[in-house]
């Protein structure tokens, strides 16, 4: 039997979070055979036993410790047989049939090799899930001057999107891995996630690579999964201090891995400056 999707979630002290979310995904997958995998990353609410015993079906991955996001996806990806991948994070839900509507789109356009659909608030806003490519900082500092000598024809960096429909679907250069479907040709052709990424920017990382192999990414908003936004990385201040940082490394390493040590220095540089003056500011 073909199967459709294979459906990865990492999971690390989220139980109760990731019992709405497989529950949301065995109500709303018709149409299309479905495996469904949960790694473990060691964690000590439960979690695991939960999934055991109330949803056997699914394939169960125990970890005895965080092996990171990336490492823990890729022990399921190298198991899975589905057409198409989709990481899903733990904190999402989903409220109609998103899924078919997803593997619909990944098979009405065969040059994409990733994507990602219209992520949603509680309250039905919209969230951030989809942008360009992180720019170099020789990019950021002529965008600056631009933006300050010639305003009216190159507006703000932060405006970059302000124009798109999100309710359609257009070309993005990434879309964040919280709901990321990708095609197993693509998978074939550029590899698994890096395991170098322990969380975060490893799927920038995996956008930019499927798209120097030639593949397009897509953000389509026709489809849309609630992301609650709270799952494992809602901890103390001390936490989210750490979790901050950990993200600023990803990202140095994302430079260092595709723009070269020079632009990871520079980039260094501007993170540093920047922390000293928001500290000035507090």
């Amino acid at each position: 039997m073909t199967i459709d999707l294979s459906v990865i979630i990492v999971n690390w002290n989220t139980r109760d979070l990731l019992h709405i979310c497989l529950k949301s995904l065995y109500h709303y997958t018709h149409g299309m055979t479905v495996e469904v995998f949960v790694v473990d990353n060691g964690s000590n609410d439960g979690s695991a036993d939960m999934v055991a015993q109330q949803f056997p079906q699914v394939i169960l991955l125990r970890n005895q410790d965080n092996v990171g996001f990336s490492r823990a996806n890729n022990q399921a990806l190298r198991q899975a047989s589905g057409r198409y991948l989709l990481l899903l994070n733990s904190d999402t839900a989903l409220k109609t049939n998103t899924l078919q509507k997803l593997v619909a789109f990944m098979d009405a356009h065969p040059t994409a090799g990733i994507a990602g659909p219209k992520l949603l608030n509680p309250d039905d806003s919209r969230q951030y899930s989809c942008d360009m490519f992180p720019r170099t900082p020789l990019t950021m500092l002529r965008d600056k001057l631009l933006e300050n000598f010639f305003p009216t024809k190159h507006p703000r960096w932060s405006a970059r999107m302000e124009h798109l429909n999100f309710q359609e679907h257009f070309l993005v250069d990434y879309v964040i891995g919280a709901v990321f479907i990708i095609r197993r040709t693509t998978v074939e052709q550029i590899g698994l996630l890096d395991e170098q990424f322990f969380m975060y920017a490893e799927d920038i990382d995996w956008c930019y690579r499927a798209a120097l192999a030639g593949w397009k990414i897509y953000y389509v908003g026709q489809v849309a999964v609630y992301h609650y936004n709270r799952g494992s990385s809602e901890k103390s201040p001390e936490q989210s201090s750490r979790l901050q940082a950990m993200r600023a490394k990803s990202l140095r390493l994302f430079y260092r891995k595709h723009y070269g040590r020079v632009n990871a220095f520079l980039l260094l540089v501007i993170m540093t400056l920047k922390s000293k003056t928001n500290h000035k500011n507090l």
